[in-house]
Parts: structure tokens; C-alpha cells; sequence
């Protein structure tokens, strides 16, 4: 098994409470890139999922790694689990997810399948994954997992201490380094304050092509088509 050294990160307090204020997918009306594979899904209720991922590569039907991992994980960590395309053998049950929500950890997400589905349910913590299954890891102790490297989540890159926010629409992975991220979730939130009007507006009879300036932007594409 190999370990990779877990990078020092910043105190991210304040920027997980403003994104726990906005919709990840308001966000994402921002965003050109980052979005998980929408086969990885929620499969219990969930309002909102932010924090740093601490993930784990393991392809073998071994259950050590993931059990291993729960005791690195920190306040806010999301466990993140490439299973490296097997979708028939289940990695997380009951006892995962209870020994992460102890733990204190902000979710777990899956590129593969759970198991326990209806007692996950009753944890209230965010899971993600592919869907389920009866058939599930054991304590095996073989090589090939790696802990808290880069890992492929639904075609998506991420490494231990990236970004991850979702809800029940899917996850997003949220790359700060280059972009204004406080400034887009002051865009968001003023969109969705925008949209509470709107619904008032839409119910009212008025057209979303009008209010969302669809139509004036018709018209000055059909204005530049019909030029000589």
C-alpha cells in the first residue's frame, strides 16, 4: 500500500460557510469545469456537502485501506473512494459511514457502490456513489491501494485536499487557485435572490425568455444574420 504526505491546508471556515449559503449548481452557472460524472449520485437525502477530500485508490475487494483511512480523517474531510472501475463489490456500509460521522467527516463519496443503503440513510451524513450492492469488501491486507494521492472520481481528477460541494444534484469539485471564488458566490447568491421575484413573475403570466434577457439576445443574433 502506498501513503502519499498530506499537504498542509488553510483554515477554510469562513469560505465553507458562505458556500454552504449558495446551490452548488448556482454555482456552477460559473463554472466551465469540475463537475463529478452524474453517475455518481445521491443515494440518501442531502441539503448540502462542502470540504477537503481525503481520498483512496483501491481496485482490490479489500476492505483495510478504506478502514485505515478513517483514522486520518480530520473535521470536514469528505472520504473519497476510486474503486478503480469495480461496480459489483461495495466498499462503504454501516460501520464506514458511522466510524466517518464520528470522525466528523463532511461526507463520502464513491466512484463504485455502497451497501446498508437503509441504514445510511439514518446516519445523516452525505453519501455518493454509482448505486449499491450485497456483495462487500473483507479485511484482506493485499498491496495495490494507495491512500491520499490523486484518484479519478467520474472522470474528474482529485487529490487529497481539493475542494468538493454538492447536494442532491450532483458535486462539484471546486478549484479556488484561479478564479475570484468569493466574488462568484456573491453572483450566485444575487441570482438566486433574482429568482425568488421571477417565480413570482413566471406565475403571473410574464415570459423567462423576457426576464432572462433571452429574447433581446435573439433579436441581435437575427439582426446580424439578416445583414447584408
Amino acid at each position: 500500500m502506498i501513503l502519499h504526505p498530506r499537504a498542509a491546508v488553510s483554515d477554510d471556515a469562513d469560505l465553507f460557510n458562505r458556500l454552504a449559503q449558495v446551490q452548488p449548481a448556482s454555482l456552477g452557472h460559473y463554472l466551465a469545469s469540475g463537475s463529478i460524472s452524474s453517475g455518481i449520485r445521491a443515494l440518501v437525502p442531502v441539503q448540502r456537502m462542502v470540504g477537503r477530500a481525503l481520498t483512496v485508490k483501491q481496485p482490490l475487494p479489500d476492505g483495510v485501506p478504506v478502514h485505515l483511512a478513517l483514522d486520518e480523517l480530520r473535521e470536514g474531510d469528505i472520504l473519497v473512494i476510486d474503486r478503480q472501475g469495480d461496480h459489483q463489490v461495495a466498499c462503504v456500509g454501516e460501520m464506514v459511514a458511522r466510524a466517518a460521522f464520528h470522525a466528523g467527516a463532511a461526507g463520502i463519496v464513491v466512484d463504485g457502490v455502497v451497501t446498508d443503503i437503509e441504514e445510511l440513510a439514518t446516519i445523516g451524513l452525505p453519501i455518493y456513489a454509482r448505486g449499491t450492492s450485497v456483495i462487500t469488501t473483507r479485511a484482506l491486507g493485499l498491496p495495490g491501494a494507495e491512500l491520499f494521492g490523486t484518484i479519478s472520481l467520474g472522470g474528474v481528477a482529485i487529490s487529497t485536499g481539493d475542494i468538493l460541494f454538492g447536494d442532491m444534484n450532483g458535486v462539484l469539485r471546486l478549484d479556488v487557485s484561479g478564479v475570484d471564488i468569493q466574488n462568484l458566490i456573491e453572483l450566485a447568491l444575487a441570482d438566486e435572490r433574482r429568482e425568488v421575484e421571477w417565480r413570482q413573475r413566471l406565475a403571473s403570466g410574464e415570459s423567462l425568455a423576457e426576464l432572462n434577457g433571452a429574447r433581446q439576445r435573439a433579436a441581435s443574433v437575427r439582426s446580424v444574420a439578416d445583414t447584408p
